[in-house]
């Protein structure tokens, strides 16, 4: 089964760009509007990518309400950012990783591998 991807990307372009990438490499991508939060699990989503800036709010910041959710907690995430301290963003938000903008496809597509092998292994143990 198609593991299910949920993009959240302020730019059009990147997002549309991210989807076709995550598309060809055999997963099911769906795009939301990140607030309220209590609505992205409806998705029931495999990972979530989570741009680190959306229509002037901070991406980490609905990152940490993802985490608090019992819902959402167990979702892996991904912030996307061109921020030059992502990985302290990510590690301070409970992200599972980090992609930075611009990205090399390589990249992004090991890092979604990574996050989702991280979840698979934690459900079967």
């Amino acid at each position: 089964m198609k593991k299910k991807i949920l993009v959240i990307e302020a730019d059009r372009e990147v997002r549309e760009i991210v989807g076709l990438i995550l598309t060809e490499e055999g997963y099911d991508v769906v795009y939301d509007a990140p607030w309220p939060v209590e609505n992205l699990h409806k998705h029931q989503p495999d990972l979530i990518i989570l741009d680190e800036w959306i229509n002037e709010k901070e991406g980490h910041l609905l990152c940490t309400e993802l985490k608090d959710l019992h819902e959402t907690q167990h979702v892996p995430v991904i912030i996307f950012s061109t921020q030059h301290n992502i990985a302290e963003i990510a590690l301070k938000c409970r992200a599972e990783g980090y992609v930075s903008k611009p990205f090399d496809v390589e990249a992004l597509i090991n890092e979604v591998q990574k996050c989702l092998d991280i979840n698979t292994t934690a459900d079967i143990g």
